[in-house]
């Protein structure tokens, strides 16, 4: 079982980074193969033209770095997508990222690598209303459906916009492990059933 943690924070070491690190420990001690990927670390440009049938598109941008990240995202069974709220939405690495999919989600030769993944949503902020993150959870959602995935749950930290300051909230890390870790074993169970 492979995890795969997108990070879309800019800020290694920050609490969103923070929050995936917790939960990929969860989910290497349910036996998972975990890697953690900075989008920023990645020449990903915008999406470009695209033509209006989704089977038929190419990506006019596939000279850059997202073909390597993307043939990674293919190859595990769980994304984790980690992420600051930056103006009520994902940052800007993760947003191309997740534009740049719409060449190839629906492409014959990738379809079927993107159905069937388990996903979990991450997300730290600055505000302290918990009821914000909703305004990228929502969307978040309707990306993970569109992939054909499995949304497994999502953790979101309000009042964290000092780097480091989850530290001070001990009790997220247990319900960021124990998601990695049920994540992992719904995800084994779902593919032994199959």
């Amino acid at each position: 079982m492979k995890v795969l943690a997108l990070l879309g924070s800019p800020r290694k070491g920050g609490n969103s980074d923070i929050l995936a690190d917790e939960l990929l420990k969860g989910a290497a001690q349910a036996g998972a193969d975990t890697k953690k990927l900075y989008l920023d670390d990645f020449a990903i440009r915008p999406i470009g033209e695209v033509a209006d049938n989704s089977r038929a598109r190419s990506d006019s941008r596939a000279d850059d770095d997202f073909l390597k990240i993307l043939e990674t995202f293919l190859d595990a069974q769980i994304i984790i997508w980690s992420t600051p709220i930056y103006w009520a939405g994902v940052s800007a690495q993760m947003k191309c990222f997740i534009d740049r999919m719409s060449s190839y989600f629906n492409n014959p030769q990738y379809a079927e690598r993107f159905t069937g993944k388990g996903h979990i949503f991450l997300c730290t902020y600055g505000r302290d209303d918990i009821e914000y993150s909703k305004l990228v959870t929502e969307p978040i959602k309707n990306v993970i459906e569109t992939l054909r995935g499995i949304y497994l749950g999502d953790i979101c930290v309000p009042s964290c916009y000092e780097k480091g300051k989850i530290l001070a909230k001990p009790e997220i890390f247990k319900q960021a492990s124990d998601m990695g870790k049920n994540a992992v074993i719904h995800m084994i169970n779902q593919i032994t059933t199959m």
